[in-house]
């Protein structure tokens, strides 16, 4: 998995932020970043599909011109889990990772019933 660029997180971003689906119309349309300009925002979704961070999910109708309508193939969350997998591979393993951030939860309480919940629910699933 490819780390995203600064640009291409903050297109994630909004993405992520979404309740539906986005065309890159929608994307110029909120002038999310005035230094963007059709073209780069083209550039850096044409990035995110190819490297499988969008997917497209139809197509909407602008005039005569038609327009894919992407959303993200995976969370927040999965993003930034396989990057902390995949930066500690062979350096520790995910239980370490796991521990150290249950430990830098402020309500540890909580966080311990949550992951109780997540691991019955997974052995429910085996």
């Amino acid at each position: 998995m490819k780390e995203l660029t600064k640009s291409e997180e903050q297109m994630m971003d909004i993405f992520w932020d979404s309740k539906e689906a986005l065309t890159s119309v929608d994307i110029v349309k909120m002038q999310v970043k005035a230094t963007w300009t059709n073209g780069l925002v083209h550039n850096i979704i044409r990035s995110l599909v190819q490297n499988g961070y969008l997917k497209e999910c139809g197509m909407e109708q602008f005039g005569r011109q038609y327009a894919r309508k992407l959303m993200p193939a995976l969370t927040r969350e999965e993003y930034i889990a396989k990057l902390m997998i995949q930066k500690s591979e062979g350096k520790s393993s995910v239980k370490q990772i796991l521990v150290a951030l249950a430990r830098e939860s402020e309500d540890m309480e909580q966080v311990i019933e949550e992951l109780e919940e997540i691991i019955r629910k997974l052995k429910e699933e085996q």
